[in-house]
């Protein structure tokens, strides 16, 4: 019984942990073109994200996972990624979520604002790749 307790203590402080570090990653995107890894939360999967400058001068953070085609997982991951934004941003974000655009394969994305900050989460159906992709956006001003 002890060695329950411990085993699902730990596995919530590593829940918690990577929590925190995935937090801290979304609060800052590096000034450098440094390569910069994120792990979807809940999932373990990383991916390497690519910095690129706005138009305006900011910059931002671009990250994707790849799921087989219409596969549920990549929904669960879409929806822990969207709560995990939230959470990380709390209450004070401001959330929209996107009008239903005219495309054969399905779109959806949620925008949170918050001090400059916007921070988005889609996920997209491909059907020419036969797979569905979760992204990550954040988006620094100058």
């Amino acid at each position: 019984m002890q060695r329950v307790a411990l085993s699902a203590a730990l596995l919530l402080w590593s829940g918690a942990a990577n929590a925190q570090a995935f937090c801290a990653g979304i609060q800052s995107v590096p000034a450098q073109n440094a390569p910069v890894q994120m792990t979807l939360p809940d999932t373990g999967i990383t991916t390497d994200c690519t910095r690129s400058l706005m138009l305006s001068g900011g910059v931002q953070l671009h990250c994707g996972w790849a799921f087989s085609y219409r596969a549920p997982a990549a929904s669960e991951a879409f929806a822990q990624l969207v709560a995990t934004v939230q959470s990380c941003l709390g209450d004070d974000a401001a959330v929209t979520v996107d009008l239903d655009v005219n495309h054969p394969d399905y779109y959806d994305l949620q925008t949170f604002q918050l001090g400059g900050r916007e921070v988005g989460v889609s996920l997209k159906y491909k059907g020419a790749l036969s797979q569905t992709y979760v992204f990550l956006r954040i988006a620094l001003p100058e």
